[in-house]
Formats: structure tokens, sequence, C-alpha cells
């Protein structure tokens, strides 16, 4: 029997018109949490680095730092999070520099499972010209796009739907879903009214 590789994650989306935040429970296994944390910590420490030496041609990627010296303060999962998942009002859900987007995040916290682990956050919904937070229409997740690249599959095809991100949007009579892959990264969120 052939086996291929398997990877997934469930994210619980539930928005919250008091905070005006989306309130995010977030599974995923130990080793993907694990990969993670190492990314954020070595992005932190080139921050660091750059910060300690201002040296404007360090070796930091700008597109994922922008320069920006209050992500040192952020936590690895609030990187983590600003790499890997974007919240847009349009299709194209293009996402934004890493520090950028991680600015939206608000750490919670995480508890272990088993072989998972579930981190908590908060996404913060900027207003519109009204004064108005809205949820945002898409989500855009590549956390296994690098991942199902360069996974060979047993019968030598490319890169499949075996990484996936499912995403729950709680607050409907039945809970609505949506599921992103690598070769479609982007999916619309459809709020309850």
């Amino acid at each position: 029997m052939l086996l291929h590789p398997t990877q997934e994650t469930l994210c619980e989306l539930q928005w919250n018109p008091e905070t005006e935040r989306i309130e995010i429970a977030f599974r995923l296994a130990l080793g993907d949490e694990e990969r993670l944390l190492k990314e954020a910590e070595a992005t932190l420490k080139k921050l660091r680095a750059k910060r300690s030496n201002s040296d404007s041609k360090s070796a930091v990627d700008s597109s994922s730092v922008d320069g920006d010296e209050s992500a040192i303060e952020f936590s690895p999962h609030q990187l983590a999070f600003g790499r890997h998942m974007t919240f847009a009002n349009d299709d194209a859900c293009v996402p934004e520099s890493t520090v950028v987007n991680a600015a939206n995040y608000r750490w919670v916290g995480r508890r272990e499972e088993g072989i998972h682990v579930w981190w908590f956050a908060e996404y913060v919904v900027s207003a519109d010209e009204q004064a108005k937070a809205t949820p945002p229409s898409h989500v855009r997740c590549d956390l296994f796009v690098d991942t199902a690249r360069n996974t060979v599959h047993p019968t030598g095809h490319g890169p499949h739907d075996a990484f996936q991100n499912t995403f729950v949007i709680l607050g409907h009579p039945v809970p609505v879903s949506a599921v992103v892959t690598p070769r479609d990264p982007v999916a619309e969120l459809n709020w309850p009214e």
C-alpha cells in the first residue's frame, strides 16, 4: 500500500461584534508548531540583529519585516500568524508584510491536546470610513505551500490537496466551513447575519 503525506489544520473563527475582533482557535500538529515557531524565532533574531547593528544592509528579508522595530516585541506566535494567515475584503486577499499583518493579531494562549496544539488569538479588524468594523470576507492561508511544493507524491505528480487548512465559521445554526489548499490558498468566509 502506498501512503502519501497528509497535513491539516483546523481553524475555528467567530466574529465578536462587541470587541470588533475575530476570535481564533487554531489546531495544528505539534511538529507544525515547532516549524512555525522556529521560523518566527529566526525572523525575530534577524530583527534584533538589524536593530543592534543599525545596518540597512542587514540580511533581514524586507518583505517579511519592512524594517519595523516594533516587531521585536511580538510573540513568535503573532509573527507565525502574520506570515501565514491574511484576512481581506477582496478575493485576491493579497498578503501584507509579515510585520504589518502580525500587528493585527493579539496572542491569547495555547493548549496541548495529544499530538495537536490549539493556538488562541484575536484578529483586530480595521474600521471603515464610518468607524464601523465588519469581519473580512476572505482568508488566505499559505501554511503548507512550501511543504506541498517540496513533497513528492508516490505516483510522481505534483502538489496535491493532502495539505489543507479547514476554516469553520461559528455562529451559524450549523457551522459553515471553507477549505484552503496550496493550489487554492484563498477562501470566502460566510459570516452569520
